[in-house]
């Protein structure tokens, strides 16, 4: 092996994941589970650390591992329970307008394509990345060169604009 200041070669790589694969996997069970989603999580978290393996102490490697697992795994808990927030007011509104007619809902529905085609078009593109096309916030994170937080405030301004633009709209 070599020391601890060098970049990390493919076969000390390969060890690393050999070593703590299975492992990674588990802890990150802890807080997803779903084993097929687990499996990802580790895997982009191996691949992040290839990707700076410059930058990571052979020393510490395991310690920068377990991190970013348990961050991936708290940007995919984020993301869920975001989504299972949109889903459940969409389903409070169907819940709540099951007596207007047809004509209504595909009404609020073209309101609501053209209040998302209105939106900014960095937040309308990460509100279509995570709502529509199921991305991570990482992943669109890493695709606008942006945090993942920075992710989350657009999905907030989204939502909110949503909202604040279909209870205007049905006032009027």
């Amino acid at each position: 092996m070599n020391d601890n200041n060098s970049i990390l070669s493919p076969d000390e790589f390969n060890g690393i994941f050999t070593e703590y694969y299975s492992d990674l996997c588990c802890y990150a069970y802890g807080f997803v589970e779903d084993m097929d989603c687990c499996r990802d999580i580790v895997a982009d978290a191996f691949g992040h650390t290839w990707e700076n393996r410059d930058k990571i102490k052979l020393s510490t490697v395991g310690s920068f591992l377990y991190s970013c697992v348990k961050n991936r795994c708290i940007d995919h808990l984020r993301h869920q329970q975001a989504a299972r927030n949109y889903l459940d007011q969409i389903l409070l509104i169907a819940e709540a307008d099951e007596e207007i007619p047809p004509e209504e809902h595909r009404n609020r529905l073209q309101t609501m394509k053209r209040i998302i085609g209105e939106l900014p078009p960095k937040t309308r593109f990460v509100l279509e990345q995570c709502y529509f096309h199921n991305k991570k916030y990482n992943e669109v994170a890493e695709i606008l060169d942006i945090t993942p937080s920075g992710v989350k405030k657009h999905i907030m301004k989204a939502l909110a604009i949503l909202r604040q633009n279909m209870r205007t709209d049905k006032e009027i």
